[in-house]
């Protein structure tokens, strides 16, 4: 199965946002834009496999770059402390690209069959319990962040990026789902043995993931659809979580959604069977309950069915 990180036709020119999704896509965190009158800096850096935190100075041009331009860029890829990449017609004597080469290196598809897996929903519940399934190895809370990835990259039918262990120490939730198709969001990934309990303390830590993502990205992504938050089970009931979502949504602007694994685990196997519906569903708006169900997206998906606007597949 190929999922497309960007969209369906990318722009031949720069685009600015689209550079944004791209580098968030590519593991960086964006330290800084400036625009100048002929090109946009993006200063980004990114851990590389030795978890030391590389720094590029991203030079974006509207058309073809001049030697003037080149040193300009140079000057001050070194006054932030990092190793300048243009992105544009010409050439120089640093690492140059054209834009379309930018896009392509982040636009790759995505494979994946674990979903397709008989075991996969029972692996994904147990996971999300802090234990290990059956013959599996390794540590359970890492294990549940890598299949909740997977399992929500195959039913948005989006490119999700895990910021994994290397980013632990930061403000960042687990995940995002990337902007796609109208819809994208944080999640954070809770792998409890007796379930997870939201309390005053995790609602201002979702809070501060969102406002430092907003902060961060703001002016170049609009306003986040949701957070999720997907554990083996929660300790609160339904209704007490609906509270803690409508105080979340009061104070940060953007829905709190709770996902069970075995949920989330369910929709993976509805759209096993028709994947292409995938991307007719409005999950804005399933991901606006607080408590996000399986037979929610189910109805969804029997309503696009009905309607025999797309095919199976």
């Amino acid at each position: 199965m190929l999922v497309n990180v960007l969209p369906d036709e990318t722009p031949s020119l720069p685009d600015f946002p689209l550079v944004v999704r791209a580098l968030l896509y590519g593991g960086f965190g964006l330290d800084r834009v400036e625009r100048e009158p002929s090109y946009a800096l993006f200063v980004a850096s990114r851990p590389d496999e030795f978890g030391v935190a590389r720094r590029y100075c991203f030079a974006v041009f509207e058309d073809s770059f001049s030697s003037s331009q080149v040193e300009t860029v140079k000057i001050e890829a070194e006054y932030y402390g990092a190793e300048p990449v243009l992105v544009g017609e010409g050439s120089a004597d640093v690492p140059s690209l054209t834009w379309d080469r930018f896009i392509g290196l982040f636009g790759g598809p995505v494979l994946s069959r674990k979903p397709f897996e008989p075991c996969f929903r029972e692996h994904l519940r147990v996971l999300g319990h802090n234990r290990l399934p059956e013959g599996m190895r390794g540590e359970p809370d890492d294990l549940f962040e890598i299949y909740v990835r997977e399992a929500l990259e195959f039913v948005l039918a989006a490119r999700v990026r895990r910021y994994g262990q290397d980013r632990r120490f930061e403000v960042r939730p687990d995940g995002i789902v990337l902007p796609y198709r109208n819809f994208y969001a944080l999640y954070d990934a809770k792998a409890y043995g007796k379930g997870y309990k939201v309390t005053q303390d995790s609602l201002r830590q979702f809070g501060s993931y969102v406002e430092d993502f907003s902060a961060r990205y703001s002016t170049y992504l609009r306003r986040l659809n949701s957070f999720l938050v997907v554990s083996g089970d929660f300790v609160q009931g339904e209704r007490a979580l609906e509270r803690r979502s409508r105080e979340f949504v009061a104070k940060h602007g953007v829905p709190l959604s709770f996902l069970t694994a075995d949920a989330l685990g369910e929709m993976v196997e509805i759209f096993s069977e028709t994947p292409v519906v995938r991307r007719a569903i409005d999950w804005s708006r399933v991901f606006s309950d607080p408590v996000a169900q399986a037979p929610r997206v189910r109805e969804e998906v029997q309503t696009v069915l009905r309607d025999e606007t797309i095919g199976w597949g």
